[in-house]
């Protein structure tokens, strides 16, 4: 990597090009996150209604459970990402 692209007039455009291409993969993967949830979600809605065993309902609840933690932690991420954003730079 060439100097001229981490100091000068060119740092700055670095970290947005950086930020913006980190930022649309995450989103990527957050919505793939919220539709493997609500496909989990289905699955059980359809074992509840088909009377599955107790312990393919209860692992298909854990399933869910866990992606419902999944998407809650990545909105926290994302939202403290703003807040951090959105603060004063005091480097300078």
């Amino acid at each position: 990597m060439k100097m001229g692209l981490i100091v000068g007039i060119f740092a700055e455009n670095k970290e947005a090009i950086e930020k913006f291409g980190t930022n649309i993969y995450l989103n990527y993967l957050y919505g793939q996150t919220i539709e493997e949830l609500l496909e989990a979600e289905r699955e059980l809605d359809i074992a509840r209604k088909l009377e599955s065993t107790e312990s393919e309902i209860l692992l298909m609840e854990e399933r869910v459970k866990f992606l419902e933690s999944v998407v809650s932690l990545a909105t926290q991420n994302f939202e403290n990402s703003q807040k951090d954003d959105d603060a004063p730079d005091m480097s300078q």
